[in-house]
């Protein structure tokens, strides 16, 4: 359950809006939607709740029942026609408000081709030339995790660089899902650059930033996860901050990098910057 600001761009807070997302083999396509949805209010004030990978009407005249005492909007994106239609029908019954994601594309496409669209779940992540590419990225992005294997960052498609808790590893694995070999390096003062990164173009390499009060709060959470206390260590300590931020600015300017600032960045953002860039620096290549 995650919580996001329902926020007008004229007006002050609303109300929490309740929102469930419902999907049977397209979850990703329906969190999606609900993500990019909520960020146009502010990211506060709407409250997510998922039910993935329903593939009967019972399961699913339960969920709706459940939106209905808790007076909560339906967002839904399902492959199946049928249970689209189920959904359609139990929601008017009831009295709540569904929208669906996958059926006004998938009814437009349908009608200008003249064709029905299949429903088989297995088209959905075929096993062609992309899908083993993703999984060669993944395999990948996790041995060359926080600076592990340096002796193969000369195969990465692009290198993460930035101080601890900036979201290299993230950023890393989303690339990865998309077929990017992804490595990541962390800047630390005490550490010398590895060697190998000092080889890599520096049009292959991104810096990551994040504002000291957003990385002593992020660290101090970190700390309180792991059963630690954060007051007891220099790695949450302002000066030790400023520090390590300091001499990775230092580092990524002497590299000649494009760096980006991701203290209010969402993953997917900066993600798909650098996918425009890695695809703009190949076009420029080729």
């Amino acid at each position: 359950m995650a919580i996001f600001d329902a926020r007008n761009e004229h007006g002050p807070a609303e109300d929490t809006l309740d929102l469930f997302v419902l999907s049977d083999y397209l979850s990703e396509e329906a969190e999606a939607a609900a993500s990019w949805i909520t960020r146009r209010f502010g990211k506060k004030g709407v409250e997510i709740t998922r039910h993935r990978a329903i593939l009967e009407e019972e399961k699913l005249r339960s969920v709706l029942r459940q939106a209905r005492r808790e007076d909560a909007v339906v967002i839904h994106c399902f492959l199946s026609g049928r249970l689209r239609s189920f959904i359609r029908e139990q929601c008017r019954i009831i009295g709540i408000d569904q929208f669906d994601v996958f059926s006004p594309l998938l009814s437009g496409l349908e009608k200008a081709s003249g064709r029905e669209a299949k429903e088989d779940s297995k088209l959905l992540h075929p096993m062609d030339r992309e899908y083993f590419k993703r999984i060669r990225a993944m395999e990948y992005t996790i041995a060359a995790d926080d600076g592990g294997n340096p002796s193969i960052l000369k195969e990465a498609d692009v290198v993460i660089v930035g101080v601890s808790r900036t979201g290299k590893s993230p950023l890393c694995v989303y690339l990865a899902n998309r077929g990017i070999k992804a490595a990541n390096v962390p800047l630390v003062p005490e550490m010398e650059l590895p060697p190998q990164l000092l080889r890599i173009p520096p049009e292959r390499i991104i810096g990551l930033t994040r504002s000291p009060g957003s990385l002593g709060e992020i660290r101090s959470r970190r700390m309180s996860m792991m059963g630690l206390s954060p007051g007891e260590s220099s790695y949450v300590q302002n000066d030790r901050i400023s520090r390590e931020i300091s001499y990775a600015s230092c580092i990524m300017e002497n590299l000649g990098i494009v760096v980006f600032d991701v203290t209010t960045r969402a993953i997917e953002e900066t993600a798909n910057e650098i996918l425009a860039l890695l695809q703009n620096m190949d076009q420029t290549q080729s």
